[in-house]
């Protein structure tokens, strides 16, 4: 009998894409998307590159790319790979006080925004209500560091810190082993 799982995995990747592809596509057209798919691969790509790619001018591409960063649907951004720099970090999983108000949340939220060594804050829905992303020299500098973010707001009832052991997949972008 032959061995047909190489195939089927193949034909479902496909129709993953395709599912990605109408979901993002009924939110942008077919050459954004592709705009979209090209500046994730490579994000300093030139206008010109870009335009032979999807089948545009220069011009035209350039357009089409600065109003979907003007929309903020897409943003191009240089990422530290916290892994590569030797650096630790730790996902901080946060319960909130049940009589916190939402002008305490958004305060919140504020706060941790303008927080260097934060670089993610999800809400949630669930076990939990916030993510907070952080960074750190060490682990035993990520758990100071999120101690002391949290000992100020009144609105926490209850924290976890997760370090991350191994990132393999972030932005849409795989993480390429060292």
């Amino acid at each position: 009998m032959a061995d047909t799982s190489g195939s089927q995995m193949e034909t479902a990747d496909l129709d993953l894409e395709e599912t990605i592809e109408q979901l993002v596509t009924d939110n942008l057209d077919e050459v954004d998307y592709k705009i979209y798919r090209i500046l994730n691969e490579d994000g300093r790509i030139s206008d010109t590159d870009l335009g032979e790619r999807v089948g545009l001018s220069r011009t035209a591409v350039r357009r089409r790319r600065k109003k979907l960063q003007d929309n903020n649907i897409i943003k191009i951004i240089g990422v530290l790979v916290l892994q590569e720099v030797d650096l630790e970090y730790a996902d901080v999983q946060v319960s909130l006080q049940p009589e916190a108000t939402n002008e305490e949340l958004h305060e919140f939220i504020d706060y941790l925004v303008d927080q260097e060594l934060v670089y993610e804050v999800d809400e949630y829905l669930g076990q939990s209500d916030m993510l907070i992303r952080v960074w750190h020299a060490s682990l035993r500098d990520v758990k100071e560091y999120v101690n002391e973010l949290i000992q100020h707001a009144d609105i926490v009832e209850d924290y976890e810190v997760v370090p991350v052991i191994r990132t393999h997949k972030a932005w849409h972008s795989k993480i390429e082993d060292a």
